[in-house]
């Protein structure tokens, strides 16, 4: 606790210290960077600070348009000025998943990074870096109740909204009793969490819904049904915004006898992204850096190009290889 308050109270000092922030996060964004970018953004506004929140992604997920400072989401464009002293980078712990932003990232000594994915890059002098919290939402939390900001229903929301998508409604096994406490002490501002998690999971169009069907239907078993894939090819996702389909990937660890999920999508032709769930004892990130992803330990992703029927028997058999790594027992 003694280090959290010291590293938060660096983060408010830095924050003190500069006028022009970036605010950025991971490639295909998600609720808890969404979530955590915007928290930020409603902290620096209250401080006076100037901000721009700049992602990668092509179209942002407008289910989470609900969210207090939506109109302050932005994609990067090569076309666009900009000019920043400080930056906040939030969800993503390196530089090559944060996508095009990075580029304009000031010098180390002007960056803060907050995250709770495995250290992977030391690219900010200041780190709040804690892979035992659910979310960076939840993150974001300790540091901004440690400031004089007031709490009101839109901060509270921004927070809440972050921590429900990374704890998947509080079921998921990263989910901690610190969890709990947080969201107990947004409730009194008003916030609905029976609305919230209708925004976030249950909002889908009637496109989105005949994928996700096309998804399970198709669904593939093997390694003796401890492995099960779902694959959305390009003709099927191109008419489709690809943020409304992203449940596919818990759906991919649904299965009664499966260890490892996968959930691969083609936005384009012959370039893949790929979701990678564990029911629990698998260590899906180490599987996913093997493609040159990350992530977390039970979620993780990555992106490649390849045809499909190779890409999907090399994915065999890196999970193959996880798989003995846990029933292999230790001599």
């Amino acid at each position: 606790m003694e280090k959290l308050d010291t590293i938060s109270r660096d983060i408010l000092n830095f924050i003190d210290a500069h006028d022009n922030y970036l605010i950025t996060a991971h490639m295909n964004a998600d609720g808890d960077a969404y979530a955590s970018c915007l928290a930020m953004a409603y902290y620096l506004n209250t401080r006076g600070k100037k901000f721009r929140i700049v992602l990668n992604d092509e179209r942002p997920d407008e289910k989470y348009q609900f969210l207090w400072g939506w109109q302050y989401v932005e994609q990067y464009s090569p076309e666009n000025s900009y000019a920043f002293d400080a930056a906040i980078v939030l969800d993503v712990p390196s530089l090559k998943r944060i996508g095009e932003p990075a580029k304009l990232l000031p010098e180390r000594q002007h960056c803060v990074k907050i995250d709770h994915h495995p250290y992977e890059d030391n690219f900010a002098a200041i780190q709040l870096v804690d892979t035992q919290a659910s979310s960076t939402s939840q993150l974001v939390y300790e540091v901004l109740s440690r400031s004089e900001m007031t709490w009101n229903l839109d901060i509270a929301t921004l927070v809440f909204t972050g921590i429900m998508y990374d704890t998947g409604r509080f079921s998921f096994s990263n989910t901690r009793a610190r969890d709990f406490e947080i969201a107990a002490r947004l409730v009194p501002y008003g916030i609905k969490p029976h609305d919230i998690a209708n925004r976030v999971f249950f909002s889908y169009s009637l496109q989105s819904m005949k994928v996700i069907g096309y998804g399970l239907a198709n669904m593939e078993s093997h390694l003796d049904g401890k492995l099960a894939i779902i694959f959305i090819p390009y003709a099927v996702l191109k008419e489709n915004p690809e943020a409304e389909i992203e449940e596919l990937a818990n759906y991919s660890v649904a299965l009664r006898t499966v260890e490892v999920g996968l959930f691969v999508r083609e936005p384009e032709p012959g370039f893949f992204k790929v979701s990678f769930r564990s029911k629990g004892r698998a260590n899906v990130n180490r599987v996913a850096r093997a493609f040159g992803g990350g992530g977390h330990e039970h979620a993780a992703g990555c992106r490649l190009k390849s045809s499909y029927p190779e890409l999907k028997q090399q994915l065999i058999e890196e999970v193959g290889r996880e798989l003995q790594r846990i029933t292999t027992p230790v001599e």
